[in-house]
């Protein structure tokens, strides 16, 4: 799989996650600053100033030669001031439980300013501690720097005084850096897990990433209606039906998604159109159903037929008890008109899927099949067919010749795009037409950006996902999908 990423993707993530991003920055703040001052032992520095000169004569004008000599003696006294020599005796004066090492890395003796001026510090968890050794070490070194250079001197510029605010750790720095750093890690999580995640999200443009347009993003019903009543419980499938009950933004996003429909027929010549899903549980059914909705309540003719004769909902959606259906006309045991329900919701008929038969690939692939539908595509202004879903079976790529295209219903938060770029490689193998895509159970309602993504076949993960397989010997034999 490849991706790529741009500023708005970046600016989304941020957006999107804002908030958790500030509370752990806050809480890492605060974590750093409490380290800072209650757990990490603070730490003194005392400084003492010498000054190198380079002549014994104190009265003697000095020229630019001394200066530089001077300078150079700085350097050495550098070495001089952290030799073991020196150390044993601040070992000896202080009564230090100290090696050199641990000396070593208490002291330090820098050149202020690249002048002749040396400056002299010691880091104590002691500040009474960290001036003794730098005021020991200074009365030392005029004896020592004599008893080496045996020329020029120091002299004591500032003797080193107890400090009273420690140089480390500094609370207010550990807490900017906490809230820095914190701010950071979290974001960079969050980067990560978004760009892992391979579901469809509100923040999703499909239409750059596949090419295909959306048709409409139709908010989750659950969300636009509240709370459900108790006999919503009991019938979810008629629940989604849209009705005079139905929230605006659910009703709205289906005559969008009829109005986009409609020019994207208008140059096809033919109004069959299979409405499809990479993966069951989806929302296809539901979709395919309130579409014939939407357009019979233009006034249009529409015939639904249900051609899931594995796992048939149609009939359940619109409350249909008969026993025939699609089966029954495919297979010779009655006519198209003792199949059909006429008018379940105005102009609307239904043709539900019958009862299931051993070989349902085989009738929809069938020339009755194509005949059926060429018969009713006379007689009304759409056909609208439920189809199983791409990654399942076969059954509907073998109406590509009949249909004007397929419809991609995608669950947000749900359908991945693995399976969605497996679906439309496999509709486009068997030589069909992908009208777009409507996006179903929205919660976000927003559309954004990331980029376009190219995904590669994700195959073997579909073994056992719907009850097709099951039924009539049709079933898996290992995790590894063989279609048939």
């Amino acid at each position: 799989m490849e991706e790529t990423i741009d500023l708005q993707k970046l600016f989304i993530v941020l957006k999107k996650h804002l908030l958790p991003i500030i509370i752990t920055a806050v809480l890492c703040a605060v974590a750093g600053f409490s380290l800072a001052e209650f757990v990490l032992p603070k730490k003194y520095e005392s400084a003492a100033l010498l000054y190198v000169e380079n002549s014994k004569n104190s009265g003697e004008e000095l020229n630019i030669n001394d200066i530089n000599a001077a300078q150079k003696l700085v350097n050495t006294c550098q070495i001089i001031f952290k030799s073991n020599k020196m150390l044993d005796s601040l070992i000896y004066e202080l009564d230090l439980p100290y090696d050199y090492e641990q000396l070593d890395k208490m002291i330090s003796v820098t050149s202020v300013n690249g002048t002749e001026v040396m400056r002299i510090s010691a880091a104590h968890e002691d500040p009474q501690m960290a001036a003794d050794i730098v005021n020991v070490l200074v009365i030392q070194a005029q004896e020592e720097f004599m008893r080496v250079i045996k020329s020029g001197s120091i002299e004591v510029v500032e003797y080193a005084k107890v400090a009273d605010i420690p140089v480390f750790p500094k609370p207010m720095i550990f807490c900017a850096g906490g809230f820095v750093l914190g701010a950071a890690a979290a974001y960079i999580i969050f980067l990560i897990i978004e760009m892992m995640n391979v579901t469809i999200t509100g923040m999703d443009d499909l239409s750059k990433i596949y090419g295909v347009p959306v048709f409409a993003e139709v908010p989750d019903h659950e969300l636009s209606a509240g709370k459900r009543s108790s006999a919503a419980r009991s019938d979810n499938r008629r629940r989604y039906v849209l009705d005079e009950n139905t929230p605006f933004a659910v009703a709205e996003a289906y005559r969008t998604a009829r109005t986009n429909l409609q020019f994207s027929l208008a140059v096809g010549g033919k109004n069959i159109i299979a409405f499809t899903s990479a993966n069951p549980g989806e929302g296809k059914s539901t979709t395919c159903a309130n579409m014939a909705v939407a357009f019979s309540d233009m006034g249009k003719n529409v015939l639904i037929i249900d051609c899931d004769m594995r796992r048939p909902t149609v009939n359940i959606t619109f409350g249909i008890n008969g026993v025939n259906g699609l089966s029954s006309v495919l297979g010779g045991f009655c006519s198209l008109e003792d199949a059909l329900s006429r008018n379940v919701r105005g102009s609307l008929d239904v043709l539900p899927s019958g009862p299931i038969p051993p070989n349902p690939t085989e009738l929809l692939g069938s020339g009755m099949m194509a005949r059926l539908l060429e018969k009713v595509s006379g007689e009304y202004d759409y056909i609208l067919l439920d189809t199983p879903p791409v990654n399942m079976v076969t059954d509907s790529q073998l109406m590509n010749g009949s249909v004007a295209g397929h419809v991609f219903v995608v669950k947000e938060n749900s359908t991945e795009h693995p399976d969605v770029a497996e679906a439309m490689d496999k509709e486009r193998l068997a030589n069909g037409k992908i009208l777009g895509f409507i996006k179903c159970f929205c919660t976000s309602g927003g559309k954004s950006s990331y980029g376009k993504r190219r995904y590669g076949r994700y195959g073997g993960r579909y073994g056992g996902k719907y009850g097709y397989y099951q039924s009539y010997g049709y079933e898996y034999k290992s995790e590894d999908k063989t279609e048939g």
